[in-house]
């Protein structure tokens, strides 16, 4: 297991240097918690590109157990909103859940204008 993570590590450090630079956005939104509870929360996007597929790291707070859910998962990134699944930890529980939500978007790009036809 040692070996396999030492690799991934290494693949990642050169692969990091790689990475195009994307700017990220930011969401506010709702999330339904599988097993019955709903959260509020914030997301940060990293692109933002609207209509593109994007990884989100964030933080719930849940109504139904009053605890607090940082999380990470993709989202579907459009100009004024998302949809996600998210993987989350509820710290009182101390266990991992997961999530669909949906929200309000900020800070992505602007479209493009289409070219004129001649």
């Amino acid at each position: 297991m040692r070996r396999i993570l030492q690799a991934g590590l290494a693949s990642a450090a050169l692969l990091g240097g790689q990475a195009v630079h994307a700017d990220p956005s930011f969401g506010f939104g709702l999330t339904y918690v599988v097993g019955g509870d709903w959260a509020v929360g914030v997301r940060v996007f990293h692109d933002d590109e609207p209509e593109s597929a994007v990884l989100a790291l964030g933080a719930d707070y849940k109504f139904g157990s009053g605890t607090f859910r940082p999380t990470v998962g993709a989202a579907y990134l459009d100009e004024d909103y998302y949809l996600d699944f998210s993987l989350g930890y509820d710290t009182g529980l101390q266990a991992l859940d997961y999530g669909f939500g949906v929200g309000a978007a900020f800070e992505t790009e602007t479209p493009a204008a289409p070219a004129p036809s001649p």
